[in-house]
């Protein structure tokens, strides 16, 4: 970013109030001249506020502002914090119109979110489940063409078998899914909350995963598509920014105490491409290639990817269950228990180290 755009970034912006829809049980704000932008939360955070049914309160005027444009173009949603005449704060998280003709604050006790950011974990942890995120495109379809290593030609199909689906969208353009698949599903979604993550058009997302998932019993999580954060990244400031994000996707992710560890350490990835990813996000990605030497292409989900999975999701549970034993056994005893809550991206790290010492101390063929 040059200094100029810098500077434009960190210039105050000006709030133009359009409308306030006051409700019995709004409280009254001490309203002060300036306030500081706290953070900004990616799309996980809306979403759940949506699932609430929170309204908004507020609706200002679109500031003219490069800030307010790159929270449009990232999905985001910014909140300042506000303080009652009892002296409790609140949050006023600002989100922009699709239109970007408004800027609609939702008002929040600042305890009240992390308490349902909270809760939407615990939901995962009460089923057993872990969030696991899936990419389509060369992880679990290829889509059928011409013109691109990334499609399968047409020329090519007969070898695939039934494993063609149409999609139900205009253009009935069609993908070529990966070997056991729906297996796959079958069976992950006994152990992991599944939603799905991919640059593709939220259309194309949907109609994927209506051939993968018709009945929706396998995917039960988000359907997100970055295509929208992916276009507007390449023609801002910053194009080599990664479209994808887990706070999209959850936005416990986001949650950061001492008690739970971090939560970014739960959710696991299966991606062809990490860098689509945050660097700080690598880590729960599991990388997938094609099979080699073979003239189809496919992915293999089996042995290794399913054994991969379970392991995780055995030893995350077994160590969650004991975590819980010393955090009961300390209450009961009036001492406080430094023992660190488990995490699905540490046991991912450990089970890798462990497979390479194994295969270091294999004999030479």
């Amino acid at each position: 970013m040059s200094q100029q755009q810098q500077s434009a970034f960190h210039q105050p912006a000006e709030l133009i109030t359009c409308n306030i829809d006051h409700r019995w049980n709004d409280p009254r704000l001490l309203l002060e001249e300036k306030y500081d932008v706290q953070g900004s939360y990616s799309r996980g955070l809306f979403v759940l506020l949506a699932k609430r049914n929170i309204p908004h309160t507020f609706v200002f005027h679109y500031p003219n502002h490069p800030w307010f444009q790159d929270l449009y173009g990232l999905r985001k949603s910014a909140y300042i914090v506000c303080r009652s005449e009892e002296g409790v704060l609140w949050e006023v998280h600002l989100k922009p119109s699709r239109d970007r003709q408004w800027l609609f604050g939702y008002l929040i006790k600042h305890d009240d979110v992390r308490r349902i950011v909270k809760e939407s974990m615990d939901e995962l942890m009460m089923q057993r489940k872990l969030p696991l995120v899936l990419d389509l495109d060369d992880t679990l379809v290829r889509l059928v063409g011409e013109g691109s290593e990334r499609f399968v030609p047409e020329g090519d199909l007969h070898k695939y078998g039934n494993r063609v689906a149409t999609l139900k969208d205009t253009e009935k353009r069609r993908v070529v899914l990966t070997d056991r698949v729906h297996e796959f599903l079958e069976w992950a979604q006994n152990f992991y909350d599944i939603s799905v993550c991919s640059l593709g058009d939220q259309n194309y997302v949907e109609n994927v995963v209506d051939v993968l998932d018709p009945q929706r019993t396998r995917i039960r999580g988000i359907l997100y598509s970055a295509r929208s954060e992916h276009d507007y990244i390449k023609r801002s400031y910053e194009p080599g920014r990664p479209p994808k994000d887990l706070l999209a996707l959850y936005s416990f992710c986001a949650l950061k105490d001492k008690s739970l560890g971090s939560s970014l350490t739960l959710p696991l990835i299966i991606d062809d491409e990490t860098r689509m990813w945050p660097i700080e996000q690598h880590d729960n990605i599991i990388e997938v290639k094609q099979q080699l030497n073979s003239d189809t292409w496919s992915v293999s989900l089996f042995p290794v990817i399913q054994e991969t999975l379970a392991h995780i999701h055995m030893e995350f549970f077994r160590q969650l269950d004991a975590w819980y034993s010393k955090h009961l056994e300390a209450e009961q005893h009036g001492t406080i228990c430094s023992r660190e809550p488990p995490s699905a991206v540490g046991i991912y790290k450990t089970y890798l180290r462990h497979i390479l010492r194994d295969m270091i101390t294999k004999a030479p063929l």
